[in-house]
């Protein structure tokens, strides 16, 4: 399935889907993000909802994205995490790292109560 890119106001929204073990569709994930960063982004938000299941070199691009925005603070949240995902973030402990919320459109509305660039 991949990435797919869209923007609702000053937030970058990247779509994930599929499953992402390191290979190509991981390497697709990195870009996306390291595109987003390099052009300025400052609000992203990774809606998971179709994404079905990740390894730790998922989870990797992940954290590394959390570093890089938050070295800008920038900031990063996630939206739509099925129980599979849910239950990978708890068992990791990166479920606190995150803001995480069940929808898109309330992932959003958290971004705007924030400033940006706090």
């Amino acid at each position: 399935m991949g990435v797919r890119r869209s923007i609702s106001g000053n937030v970058t929204v990247l779509r994930v889907g599929g499953e992402f073990f390191g290979g190509d569709e991981t390497e697709r994930l990195r870009k996306a993000i390291l595109d987003e960063s390099a052009g300025g982004n400052m609000r992203l938000l990774l809606d998971l909802s179709e994404c079905s299941n990740m390894n730790s070199s998922g989870l990797a691009v992940m954290v590394e994205a959390h570093k890089l925005y938050s070295a800008r603070q920038g900031e990063i949240k996630l939206c739509g995490l099925q129980k599979k995902m849910t239950s990978l973030l708890v068992m990791t402990r990166l479920i606190n790292v995150f803001g995480h919320y069940p929808t898109e459109v309330e992932a959003l509305a958290a971004f705007a109560g924030t400033p940006a660039g706090a």
